[in-house]
């Protein structure tokens, strides 16, 4: 009977959250084509799948809203573990726009999205009363046990957007928040107001599956639509507006690194000369500051060269 009652609240919002969501969802994937026809290799994939995941959230929280979950809540839980990528990918077109050539992320960024594959398991296990009852667990905020477990798989990719905005602006003694300072005036309001409105509408998603408040998470999704259009009408207003972003990224990475008037290719051909011919390598006892000592260089300077030429940190 609840089940019942729970399809009849939800359908009478069918037609105004389908519509604008699944509008969303398919402006976002119209976008990601066009990107993949115009943007360089360089960085062509990652923001084609960054907006094309938009998309797929958008349909699937269309999919959601409109009432149709409860008559195929077997495909609720599929898309989920992908949208854990959103995060690691912001950090990757960031350092794709920062200029850094073969950058590599490193694998520990994709351990979670492993992980969050069980959870998609146990529902496929699940019979069709139990995943109905499941979905109106998680939209109700119901937190005893199991549902509380799904719960917090739903929220999880807006919680590890958070982090990973909250990591690039923060990082390497604030680069993020130096390179918004650094944007001309208008782009820097503009990319300013965006961050606070996504971060917003994150905190609004995240207390509406908490709480159970369908008006949050409800106004949250809205909003990424919104959001979607605003940043497509902005960069077709401003066409040099991801290169001065890229620019600003790059200004604020030097003016923050401890290589500045220094040799780096002269201590990289010194660097392979210690580890190569004096077997310094062997040695397993062998510290930063020992190593950094011999090339004359502060363990800083070091650490950095290593990181920026090897993209790897001294073990």
């Amino acid at each position: 009977m609840e089940l019942e009652k729970e399809k009849l609240k939800l359908l009478d919002l069918s037609i105004s959250d389908f519509s604008v969501l699944g509008f969303g969802g398919l402006f976002c994937l119209v976008w990601a084509a066009g990107l993949s026809l115009q943007l360089p290799m360089r960085t062509k994939f990652i923001a084609v799948y960054f907006v094309g995941i938009s998309g797929f959230r958008l349909i699937w929280e269309a999919f959601t809203l409109s009432g149709f979950v409860y008559r195929y809540p077997e495909f609720y839980s599929l898309p989920v573990p992908f949208l854990y990528l959103i995060g690691p990918s912001i950090l990757f077109y960031y350092e794709k726009l920062s200029g850094v050539e073969n950058w590599k992320m490193s694998y520990s960024h994709f351990i979670p999205v492993a992980i969050v594959f069980l959870p998609l398991f146990y529902w496929i296990g699940l019979n069709s009363e139990q995943k109905l009852l499941s979905v109106q667990s998680i939209l109700n905020g119901n937190w005893k046990y199991k549902y509380g477990i799904f719960i917090l798989w739903i929220i999880g990719p807006k919680i590890s957007i958070l982090i990973y905005t909250l990591l690039i602006a923060f990082r390497q003694s604030g680069e993020g928040a130096l390179a918004i300072q650094l944007l001309p005036e208008k782009i820097r309001i503009f990319s300013i107001t965006l961050l606070i409105y996504i971060l917003i509408m994150i905190i609004a998603d995240i207390l509406g599956y908490a709480l159970g408040n369908k008006l949050l998470y409800r106004y949250s999704a809205w909003s990424h639509t919104f959001a979607a259009i605003l940043v497509y009408l902005y960069s077709r207003l401003n066409p040099y507006s991801m290169l001065e972003i890229s620019g600003a990224i790059k200004t604020a990475r030097y003016s923050r690194s401890k290589l500045i008037n220094f040799d780096s290719n002269e201590a990289i051909l010194k660097l392979n000369h210690l580890m190569g011919n004096e077997s310094y390598y062997a040695d397993e006892d062998l510290r930063l500051s020992t190593l950094a000592e011999a090339m004359n260089m502060s363990s800083h300077q070091l650490s950095e060269l290593i990181n920026v030429h090897y993209q790897m940190s001294f073990i």
